[in-house]
């Protein structure tokens, strides 16, 4: 047996071992802390760093430890005025959110799956979001407003438990662990995308493809100018309309985020009182512009509830040809002598045949016109040709998917395809709806409303609408009218109370087998404002301060 003192030493050594054993386990199962995004600039460490401390390697608390678009850097800086007080003018507001939102924001790859929420779109999620997420997230608003956001995994822990107490409901479990996984804070994407040693420039010339809901296809250019000493850019776009029934000039004023995310407004400069669907309404312009700087494209914006919008694509001016549109969109198979128009840029003074291609099954004729923005070619259509997307090429530009070969029109689809239209009242104007009707032939799987249906564009209809439960006609008018045109305005006196409406546009020309018209309908609900809780009159103000550096 050992003497007592030397037992006691190896007692005293063992659990010296023990205790430091346990240490460097300890140390070794601890996560080491994600690092953050260090905070350089003075305005963002002053104005922010009395709630959020700042380390020794420059983090801030909690805004190192995320990412997002401009909109989320936007709603970050309106609840810390609303609810904490932070003292902010206007020119610091936009500041703040500008250095935020490039710093510590999204590469043009994380963003673009998210862009339909910046541009106010409705869209199914279901085949695009996790189901824990989705559930989770859009009790309130889309999941991509979520989505839009990159965090460290703390970050992410912190940020549910606050949203679920600040909004009273319980997080369901693995939301957390979904959200980490989907949108961590470092990415591949981001970390090429911020040691980019330059952003691609946006000044110089644009062209324009635009689409409008009910006012059909626009086409022109953009002309973006830098203004002197920042980010911030001057637009001018000038459009025409393909049945040359329009022309319109929108000036507008942008800032471009991160080298990608470009935010903006723009009118028509018209003192004018205007029509709630006129095209020189002032819009709220949300683009996503591509990685090598050479495409853009997003939503121009208005209305009450962003209802109302150009759909728009630009692409770098080149010294030509420069193909933007084909139009009409669709050709029926078995059909000779169509007129197809290319409208583009800087095409050449002598074109021919040949110039032109469209795949097999179509044959280019004759060309009928040409001139520098418009090229107009006569073209049979082979009975046998296969129906679906084509390409369409003049020389060396390309436009994918330019037109459609068909044999039959099966449905019409009414677009949007469920939607909502307001009443107004003393402090909130109406919310509207433009709609427009799409034809479609039923893929090969044989069936309607399935991804493979190929759509042929938009087609010649009547509209009207049905009120559910109508009894007689005089519910009609204390709902609202459908225009020719397919806009539905809702009535003027508002009833306090919600209908239910079915828009309804029957084709002119195309029938069904037994001869009858196609007919589409969407699902449109009529109802009261929709209220903010922080304001809207405040949200439009913030914002405006955070674009152009003072509130109107």
């Amino acid at each position: 047996m050992l003497p007592r003192a030397l037992r006691t030493n190896v007692r005293t050594i063992l659990g010296a071992a023990a205790t430091l054993l346990a240490v460097v386990n300890f140390s070794f199962a601890q996560p080491r802390a994600e690092a953050g995004i260090p905070v350089t600039d003075p305005l963002v460490l002053a104005k922010c760093g009395t709630c959020h401390a700042v380390d020794q390697h420059g983090s801030m608390r909690r805004v190192s430890s995320a990412r997002a678009t401009p909109e989320g850097w936007q709603d970050v800086v309106r609840r810390m005025i609303r609810d904490d007080g932070v003292s902010l003018t206007p020119p610091e507001a936009r500041d703040i959110v500008r250095y935020l939102s490039t710093r510590h924001g999204l590469a043009p790859d994380e963003t673009r799956p998210v862009m339909y929420y910046a541009e106010r779109r409705i869209r199914d999620e279901a085949a695009t979001t996790g189901a824990d997420v989705r559930d989770a997230c859009s009790r309130c608003h889309q999941a991509a407003r979520a989505l839009a956001w990159r965090r460290t995994a703390e970050d992410w822990k912190l940020f549910a438990e606050e949203h679920a107490a600040r909004n009273h409901f319980e997080l369901e479990p693995g939301v957390v662990a979904s959200l980490a996984k989907r949108a961590p804070l470092r990415t591949p994407e981001w970390d090429a995308w911020s040691a980019r040693a330059s952003m691609p420039a946006i000044t110089g010339r644009w062209l324009a493809s635009v689409h409008v809901l009910g006012h059909g296809s626009l086409v022109g250019d953009v002309e973006v100018e830098s203004v002197p000493g920042g980010d911030e850019f001057l637009t001018r776009a000038h459009l025409r309309a393909v049945d040359g029934k329009t022309e319109l000039t929108r000036t507008g004023r942008v800032i471009v985020y991160a080298g990608s995310a470009w935010r903006g407004r723009s009118s028509g400069n018209t003192d004018a009182r205007l029509a709630p669907n006129d095209l020189l309404n002032e819009t709220r312009d949300v683009m996503w512009i591509s990685p090598d700087g050479s495409r853009a494209e997003g939503r121009w914006f208005w209305g009450q509830y962003q209802e109302l919008g150009f759909d728009v694509k630009l692409q770098r001016a080149s010294p030509g040809p420069d193909l933007l549109l084909v139009e009409p969109v669709a050709f029926k198979l078995g059909t000779s002598a169509n007129r197809m128009r290319l409208i583009g840029d800087r095409f050449p003074s002598r074109v021919a045949p040949a110039d032109l291609a469209a795949g097999p099954g179509v044959t280019v004729r004759r060309i009928i016109s040409s001139s520098a923005t418009e090229v107009v070619a006569e073209v049979d259509v082979a009975k046998d040709a296969v129906p679906g997307r084509r390409d369409v090429a003049f020389r060396s530009s390309t436009l994918a998917r330019a037109v459609a070969l068909y044999d039959r029109v099966d449905y019409v689809k009414v677009v949007p395809e469920e939607a909502m239209a307001t009443f107004g009242d003393q402090t909130h104007p109406r919310g509207f709806q433009q709609f427009e009707a799409v034809g479609y032939q039923r893929g090969p799987d044989d069936k309607r409303h399935t991804d493979d249906d190929l759509e042929l564009g938009p087609i010649d209809v009547e509209w009207s609408m049905e009120v559910f439960y109508e009894i007689d006609l005089s519910r009609r008018a204390r709902v609202g009218t459908i225009s020719t045109t397919g806009f539905f305005a809702p009535a003027a006196v508002n009833p306090a109370a919600n209908y239910d409406v079915w828009i309804i546009a029957t084709a002119k020309t195309e029938t069904t087998s037994e001869g009858k018209p196609l007919v589409g309908k969407c699902y449109l609900v009529v109802t009261v404002p929709t209220y903010l809780l922080d304001g809207r009159t405040f949200v439009r103000d913030l914002d405006r301060w955070v674009e152009e550096g003072s509130p109107r």
